[in-house]
């Protein structure tokens, strides 16, 4: 019997699988996940929503989630970390154009925008590294969101791309689940 990999090793092995991924299977399997959260009740009935900017190329990318929210005339905030906290920013004029790239190179508000209060969201879409059927998700490792889930009665929807669905994520005490987990086949978790 293999030895359960530990978070970290779960990590760099996903950072490798997804430094594989063919950008034509990115754009694919984002696509598919982008048209089951918009044909979601709770997603088509919330107007303050929580998207997360992703990385450039491994990680499901949001870009399209977050036009259509804002053309839909959703009000979208996204993340901007500093130190251990995590804050949500309303996009504004200009949107993702406007921002700058973080020390992860991912897109970022300003330190002088205003922060929205995590009880003002009603919907937020969850990233990660890993996940499995049971709910669980492992995060990038420094716990952002699941400090911030803490603080919120949003639904939760992590979001995935195939290759990132495994048979058992190992779990910590401090892990959030999210409400519903979405991967390119279909909604892979859903809490009763």
């Amino acid at each position: 019997m293999a030895t359960p990999l530990t978070k970290a090793q779960l990590r760099r092995h996903m950072r490798h699988t997804l430094s594989l991924l063919p950008p034509t299977q990115l754009l694919a399997e984002s696509a598919a996940v982008f048209h089951l959260i918009t044909s979601l009740p709770s997603y088509q009935q919330s107007q303050h929503l929580s998207i997360y900017i992703n990385t450039p190329t491994s990680e499901l990318q949001t870009t399209q989630l977050i036009r259509h929210a804002l053309q839909e005339g959703k009000r979208v905030y996204v993340p901007r970390c500093d130190g251990k906290v995590m804050q949500m920013v309303e996009l504004k004029n200009g949107g993702l154009e406007t921002m700058a790239r973080n020390k992860w190179g991912i897109l970022e508000p300003g330190k002088e925008e205003q922060a929205v209060e995590p009880s003002v969201l009603e919907f937020v879409v969850v990233p990660g590294v890993a996940f499995d059927a049971q709910g669980n998700r492992c995060g990038h490792g420094k716990g952002y969101y699941d400090r911030y889930l803490q603080q919120t009665q949003a639904f939760t929807c992590a979001v995935c791309l195939s290759d990132q669905v495994i048979e058992a994520v190992p779990v910590d005490a401090h892990d959030q689940k999210p409400n519903m987990i979405i991967s390119p086949a279909g909604i892979l978790f859903e809490k009763q």
